[in-house]
């Protein structure tokens, strides 16, 4: 009798050792949705939960930004991408990595070329798909759109954030970096 007594009680102690209640978390929440809403562009893109939740919505399943060797990172996927009936479909991962808890210094996409008859599609989806992702923060990729869709290298400034495309055999890597990101976030 006693030890059912112990099971019932025992929710309700652990419900007074700090963890926020219900109520104290959906505030929390709502208090960081409305932070969050005021910000636009790479300040909004770059925050780790909104990095975290717009890849989320992509398919990644990424893992939660956390330290991770000397920084922070949350990587996802690999997601088919195009001809997920080939024997190695063409898949792309992403990666969010920062120096601090705080910010992402780096948002990456990396597209493994598998399956050369799949190719122009692959590279069309992930143009469209990294389009997608950083129209959540209202960034206008419309100018490395078809960069990325042809699979030509390439690197610049997107709406005040560097990027680099880099085609490496059969790889395409587009990293986005936040500007005044400390250069070991940036590698």
């Amino acid at each position: 009798m006693r030890a059912r007594y112990a099971l019932l009680l025992a929710p309700l102690a652990l419900a007074g050792c700090g963890a926020p209640s219900g109520e104290t978390l959906q505030k929390q929440e709502q208090a960081r949705a409305a932070e969050v809403e005021k910000l636009e562009g790479w300040d909004r893109a770059f925050q780790p939960d909104v990095a975290v939740g717009a890849a989320n919505q992509f398919g990644f399943r990424p893992t939660p930004y956390a330290p991770a060797g000397d920084g922070f990172a949350s990587t996802g996927g690999p997601v088919t991408i195009a001809n997920s009936f080939a024997s190695k479909p063409n898949a792309v991962g992403f990666a969010a990595r920062g120096a601090t808890a705080e910010r992402v210094d780096t948002i990456t996409f990396d597209l493994a070329l598998t399956d050369a008859a799949g190719e122009a599609d692959a590279l069309k989806r992930t143009a469209d798909l990294i389009r997608d992702y950083l129209f959540q923060s209202k960034i206008d990729a419309k100018p490395i759109h078809q960069k990325i869709a042809k699979g030509e290298n390439g690197g610049g400034q997107l709406a005040g954030a560097n990027y680099a495309i880099e085609r490496a055999g059969d790889r395409l890597t587009v990293t986005f970096h936040r500007s005044g990101a400390s250069a070991p976030a940036n590698s």
